[in-house]
């Protein structure tokens, strides 16, 4: 299945405040820094903007849904127009017992998707499939003694990868009636990325709209 299904979620979003005694939503924007793919691609490290909301199923824990928006997942040196769609459900723990001024950390884990989208590709090619060039580390014959030394990664429009997240971040709530804000420093990860292993560095922040009370 090239998509996956943003239901569960939607529902996260939609369906945990009714649960929680608190509830909250953050407009957000911010950037990704990615490793390379086998060595010998490089990412252009795309802008996110997106919104997370959830609610507190208790005093301290925080489900919430997370849909952001990549402005370019494409390698440097390609003209592709293509763009990434994130989604996921996180947990996550908040220390309201570590105020500071206000403010108070807390610690996230979320599992995802990141869907791919092509857009019009370099030469009027229609094909929804953006082409990279891979040289190989360890040349291959097969059955020619002339061996084969690249290879093609192929990613097409719809492609999706399962992604999982890990980190934490500060939160400032209620410091102008229902609005503060949010700060988050994650890592992401992407364990099966066409047989590889990308990693990502993920910094966000945005206003926090709070209501209810715990």
């Amino acid at each position: 299945m090239r998509r996956i299904p943003l239901v569960i979620l939607a529902l996260s979003i939609c369906c945990a405040p009714a649960l929680a005694q608190k509830w909250e939503v953050e407009p957000y924007a911010g950037g990704l820094w990615l490793t390379n793919f086998n060595n010998v691609l490089d990412f252009r490290n795309p802008g996110i903007f997106g919104v997370k909301g959830g609610g507190y199923l208790t005093d301290h824990f925080m489900l919430e849904g997370n849909v952001g928006y990549l402005n370019q997942f494409t390698f440097g040196g390609y003209d592709y127009k293509s763009h990434g769609l994130l989604y996921e459900v996180a947990g996550s723990y908040n220390f309201f017992g570590n105020r500071l001024g206000g403010v108070f950390p807390f610690v996230t884990l979320g599992l995802g998707g990141l869907s791919v989208g092509n857009e019009s590709l370099i030469n009027g090619n229609d094909s929804n499939a953006a082409v990279y060039v891979v040289p190989l580390a360890v040349p291959v014959f097969t059955g020619s003694p002339i061996p084969r030394t690249l290879d093609a990664l192929v990613v097409e429009d719809g492609d999706t990868f399962f992604n999982f997240s890990y980190g934490g971040g500060v939160k400032a709530a209620r410091l102008w009636g229902p609005m503060g804000f949010r700060a988050d420093v994650r890592g992401r990860t992407m364990p099966n990325f066409f047989g590889k292993t990308v990693n990502s560095f993920e910094l966000t922040g945005g206003l926090l709209f709070s209501w209810g009370e715990r």
